[in-house]
């Protein structure tokens, strides 16, 4: 195994005092047998990993417990350290038939199908080279694994990203033949398939002249601006989640948006990505501002203190994540907004399965609509006037 001492030196993990006050951020200890801090204690990693593999492989990575945490341990970043070396047989498997991870390990391989502009509608335009790119991701698989249940088209937050980005006259570079992120194998300890995943996009990026990368997913913008950079040293663009574009255009006053109208209340889950790992809270919040005029009201847990969807990626889906989405939903009912908003298609996802489940057995959470930021700014995104529109008329 490598040197835990390097690895708890580099998290501050050996700086850990067992205080306790990670738990109580921790949306998995209140549920009992779980605590950030008992991890610290692993002194032989050969003799006591696979003891602790259940509760390395259980914890969320979500980052609550760094809030509160007097000695700034980097707690998510040890247990992304631990992964690597759990024993084969203990390693849960993954949901959904681990389509995501195998379809990340085959795009590792080169095995890609080319059809990737396949979601693109004829109004919308893109490049094959220049200085902005978008990071498409997993939404078109999205759409092949969750669309018919869960009636979302996710490739509807691909396609309103390009709709943002023309609307500024900005044609970005879309990959035929781009990979996934590869955020789920590194997560889940897969580092050497998730590194071939981050040359071989970087590779096809940087060839096209890409300097600045918009995502419009969470995990995908993490994973570009926090985690490439430690496997690929030759490239760094400037990326950004596609909310911190808009509210740049927002705050210069470049774009407006119509108000939603009536009941146009919402209130905003921010994702654990996002949020804690980049620090990305007021972004969002300025967009809902421009489309809500105001309407935006907080959930008891919100900014750094939210509460996590209950899912890293698809990692792990079992009754923790469906208790924590359900509770979350219920505090996004308890605000009296009639849409919750997030920023990341995986909350969607797990929020609307959650929703699914609600109705049938008649809870609260299913009375408010989950929707995507990225679409509905684009439903509500103002034309923009045109020079003869803003030239005076000639008498």
């Amino acid at each position: 195994m490598r040197d835990l001492i390097q690895l708890k030196q580099s998290t501050h993990a050996a700086l850990c005092l067992e205080c306790g006050k990670c738990s109580t951020m921790c949306p998995l200890a209140s549920f009992g047998g779980f605590s950030a801090a008992r991890m610290m204690s692993i002194q032989d990693p050969e003799s006591e990993i696979q003891g602790h593999a259940a509760a390395v492989q259980r914890c969320l990575t979500c980052g609550a417990c760094e809030v509160r945490c007097p000695q700034g341990v980097r707690y998510t970043e040890f247990v992304r350290g631990l992964r690597p070396e759990l024993p084969e047989e203990t390693r849960w498997s993954c949901p959904h038939g681990a389509v995501f991870q195998e379809s990340a390990r085959w795009a590792a391989e080169g095995a890609v199908n080319g059809r990737n502009k396949a979601w693109l509608e004829e109004d919308l335009t893109v490049a094959e080279e220049g200085e902005v790119g978008l990071f498409v991701g997993c939404l078109p698989l999205f759409d092949v694994v969750f669309g018919s249940d869960l009636g979302v088209r996710m490739v509807e937050i691909a396609r309103s990203a390009v709709r943002h980005l023309n609307h500024f006259g900005i044609e970005p570079v879309v990959l035929p033949d781009e990979r996934r992120c590869g955020h789920d194998l590194l997560w889940s300890g897969e580092e050497a398939t998730f590194e071939k995943l981050a040359m071989a996009n970087a590779r096809a990026f940087r060839e096209r002249g890409v300097r600045h990368l918009v995502t419009t997913c969470a995990e995908c913008c993490r994973t570009w601006a926090l985690d490439y950079p430690r496997f690929v040293e030759s490239y760094r663009p400037r990326v950004q989640h596609i909310t911190e574009f808009l509210a740049d255009r927002v705050e210069a006053e470049e774009v407006s948006f119509r108000h939603i109208g009536e009941d146009g209340s919402m209130t905003f889950h921010d994702p654990c990505r996002l949020g804690r790992q980049l620090g990305v809270f007021e972004a969002p919040r300025k967009v809902l501002d421009a489309l809500s005029g105001g309407e935006v009201v907080e959930m008891e847990r919100w900014g750094v203190d939210a509460q996590c969807c209950g899912t890293p990626g698809f990692i792990q889906c079992n009754r923790d994540s469906r208790r924590l989405q359900e509770n979350r939903l219920e505090s996004a009912v308890a605000t009296g907004a009639s849409r919750m908003i997030t920023a990341c298609p995986k909350c969607l996802i797990h929020f609307r399965c959650a929703q699914a489940e609600d109705d049938l057995n008649q809870r609260q959470g299913a009375n408010i609509q989950v929707e995507d930021l990225t679409v509905l700014a684009a439903r509500l995104l103002t034309p923009r006037k045109t020079v003869e529109q803003d030239s005076p008329s000639e008498c």
